[in-house]
């Protein structure tokens, strides 16, 4: 048994937020599968096979979409490699109820993706295009590599939302601005090629030296459309609202603000 993959999922009321399990996802004997664990780990290398329950086998054609000619192949790419960074898609969200959504959810990031490669900015990322295997499946996109997350730049510790905002006494005020300002920059550039993010939070806030970069399009959706199956980060959005509009991403640069201030009394979510 390969460990592919591991992450916990959370759940409950707001006032008892809590652990409820990990996800699994292994590969064995060449097939791929998604289980559950009751157990947290600090390494795939305590996973062991007897914790596992709920196991389904995921096939790859359902996960892995084909590769289309109207999409980039990244080619020519070994030389800088070192300059770029691999998004694979995440096989954790998995389900035997919708088991086409991961090829879904990866069409529509390539989708976003080539519409931002004939219009960049610069506080979007790069795309450099899809990473194709012999069958012609799309396994991953290439993007140039960022120096860090807002996350990591500011919350290293990784806190929790109110934890991190309580004890944030002393922010730069001119400097969250700024950061906050090419972030705006970025959400108008994507709102007026028709996207909405959807997902604006710490952790898809990348820094090219200082310099705001938005990441992560999974979660881009056109305006209007429904959200109820598209993943989104728990307290970085309005749970009531399941529908792709502008206003998701800018409440969220909202509750940035607040968060990197640490206005807590002000939070929307």
């Amino acid at each position: 048994m390969y460990i592919l993959e591991y992450s916990e999922d959370f759940g409950g009321p707001e006032d008892d937020f809590a652990f409820e399990k990990t996800t699994i996802v292994y590969e064995m004997a060449g097939s791929i599968y998604r289980a559950f664990s009751r157990k947290r780990y600090l390494s795939k290398e305590e996973i062991q096979f007897g914790d596992m329950f709920s196991t389904n086998k995921i096939q790859g054609a359902l996960v892995f979409p084909e590769f289309k000619d109207t999409f980039t192949k990244a080619e020519g790419l070994p030389e800088h490699l070192s300059t770029l960074y691999l998004k694979k898609p995440s096989l954790s969200p998995y389900s035997p109820n919708y088991p086409d959504l991961i090829r879904e959810t990866w069409i529509a990031e390539v989708k976003t993706c080539e519409i931002l490669k004939k219009n960049p900015h610069p506080n979007i990322a790069q795309y450099h295009g899809c990473a194709v295997v012999n069958d012609g499946s799309i396994r991953g996109i290439y993007f140039t590599k960022y120096d860090q997350t807002l996350m990591d730049k500011v919350n290293p510790a990784r806190r929790n939302k109110l934890e991190f905002a309580y004890q944030r006494t002393q922010a730069d005020l001119s400097k969250v601005d700024g950061w906050l300002k090419g972030i705006e920059l970025g959400l108008k550039h994507l709102h007026g090629l028709g996207i909405i993010h959807n997902d604006i939070n710490p952790c898809n806030i990348m820094f090219q030296g200082d310099s705001p970069v938005i990441i992560d399009f999974d979660s881009s959706r056109a305006q209007g459309h429904d959200l109820s199956l598209v993943k989104r980060t728990h307290g970085w959005h309005d749970e009531k609202i399941e529908v792709s509009l502008p206003s998701n991403d800018t409440d969220a640069l909202r509750e940035m603000r607040m968060w990197l201030l640490g206005e807590v009394q002000q939070f929307q979510f």
